[in-house]
């Protein structure tokens, strides 16, 4: 059961590692960027998020993988306690997957706004999320994930409409806060996989 469920914890906390980083870089980009600085600090944080989907996609492949489906000879309390630890970690994973859309919508934004274009990263996000690959009628917008992260973008797409130089601070605090909050949700889906898989590994020793 260890061997099944260390994976995708670790993916988990890694994930929450980088929305993190993210976090703050994206506060250091609107009050300390200049028009110089940004371009690089879009560049990192566009790393940043395809560092996300990538174990974003492996917290998925865990909990997809065939090690969580019980074996017929499983006693009863073990295949309840997998079924249980992969819907709460399932929760875990849409969680972040709506940090990792918003990660992704505030860095294509902005470079769709700076330079007209999407980066690779986004455009293979397109591609793997599309209805349609390769569509060009397909491409995400500014409108893609506004059902999870209408504040956000709300926000975050009046950046660079305003003169150079620093953001006003009521306007960092609002993308603070809404990235705050999609992590207090997050945290609460994963104090709740904690509930289930503690007492489900000390079935172990």
């Amino acid at each position: 059961m260890r061997r099944v469920v260390a994976p995708a914890v670790a993916a988990a906390m890694k994930n929450d590692q980088t929305y993190d980083g993210f976090r703050k870089s994206l506060w250091d980009y609107t009050v300390n960027g200049t028009e110089a600085s940004r371009d690089l600090k879009l560049m990192q944080m566009d790393r940043t998020v395809q560092s996300m989907v990538k174990s974003v996609d492996d917290l998925e492949t865990t909990l997809n993988s065939h090690l969580f489906d019980s074996p017929a000879n499983a006693a009863p309390k073990d295949t309840q306690a997998l079924a249980a630890m992969r819907q709460t970690m399932r929760g875990v994973l849409e969680s972040q997957k709506v940090q990792l859309d918003v990660m992704s919508g505030f860095v294509e934004t902005e470079r769709m706004s700076r330079f007209g274009r999407m980066s690779e990263s986004e455009a293979s996000l397109a591609r793997s999320t599309g209805p349609e690959q390769g569509s060009a009628a397909n491409r995400p917008s500014a409108q893609a994930t506004d059902a999870p992260s209408y504040a956000f973008l709300r926000d975050s797409s009046n950046v660079f409409k305003n003169p150079p130089g620093k953001i006003s601070l009521d306007t960092a605090h609002n993308l603070d806060r809404d990235l705050g909050d999609l992590a207090a949700v997050t945290s609460k889906r994963e104090d709740n996989a904690s509930k289930v898989i503690i007492p489900a590994t000390q079935l172990c020793k």
